[in-house]
């Protein structure tokens, strides 16, 4: 049996370059996502991004899933920002016309899509079944997923990363969003978990976004991210995700970006592929 996680999306909720920028740092990129697949077995999507469209020919492309039905056995938000969540408009009757998908996500994220259209309707028409992950873990052949809380802006829902396990095993673990690595003290134990840890890199410096208050928009750096997890390195992968249009670290020739490759952390690209035999 092979399991394999696919990047969608590597980039920050507006992807790379952003509407009304024309440009942006390194290779195009776009909102985050990611999908994992099992041979014959389920094929789950993690974020349902504004980009849905154009990454879903990506997985169908590499031969990922059967078109069928419904395009996927489940999706799992981590959070309601726009890029984690818009594009579950792809599954309503305009579009892919699922049938009680079932859709993961915190509990204040259902409230949030039960409260407002075109979202509800989703839900009314039974296009979307909703579960709360605080009710539990769930699993769909040999992945089991559960949530794991983590800080972040709360104006529309708390925020979730997914642990996602094979056969009962930690392997992976998707946290696209966290406002800091010092409001979350279980991160080292969390992260140490993990085979591989797909992390927040929103921003590599605070001078990035000129006439933009970067603490109103709370993320950890990229030099505060390799400075608490060097260590973790060794024996896992470190892959840095949600990446801003104005980050340096999306420029492999940047300084911070060589930096970063030594200190033994990777930089998710659309299209990275990671795969495991069990």
């Amino acid at each position: 049996m092979r399991t394999t996680l696919l990047v969608l999306g590597a980039g920050q909720d507006g992807g790379s370059p952003q509407v009304g920028t024309g440009t942006g740092v390194g290779s195009p990129r776009t909102a985050s996502s990611i999908v994992v697949s099992v041979d014959e077995g389920p094929l789950v999507l993690f974020d349902a991004s504004p980009d849905l469209r154009a990454q879903d020919a990506r997985v169908r492309a590499l031969g990922h899933g059967a078109i069928g039905p419904n395009p996927y056995d489940a999706v799992f938000i981590t959070h309601a920002h726009m890029g984690h969540y818009s594009g579950l408009v792809h599954f309503g009757k305009e579009a892919a016309a699922t049938r009680s998908m079932p859709l993961h996500a915190p509990g204040s994220v259902i409230s949030f899509l039960d409260s407002n259209q075109p979202w509800r309707a989703l839900i009314d028409e039974g296009r979307l079944v909703p579960h709360a992950v605080e009710d539990g873990e769930a699993s769909y052949g040999p992945l089991t997923i559960r949530g794991v809380s983590v800080p972040h802006r709360a104006e529309f829902s708390s925020t979730v990363g997914y642990s996602i396990r094979i056969e009962g095993e930690p392997w992976a673990l998707y946290l696209p969003d966290i406002d800091s690595w010092t409001q979350w003290p279980q991160a080292e134990e969390v992260l140490a978990n993990h085979a591989v840890c797909l992390i927040d890199a929103a921003f590599g410096s605070v001078d990035e976004l000129p006439g933009r208050d970067l603490s109103a928009i709370p993320h950890p750096l990229v030099t505060d991210t390799i400075r608490r997890f060097e260590h973790l390195t060794t024996g896992r992968r470190m892959i840095l995700t949600h990446i801003n249009h104005s980050n340096a670290v999306a420029d492999p020739h940047s300084d911070l970006a060589i930096a970063t490759a030594r200190a033994g952390f990777e930089v998710a690209h659309d299209g990275l592929t990671i795969g495991t035999h069990s």
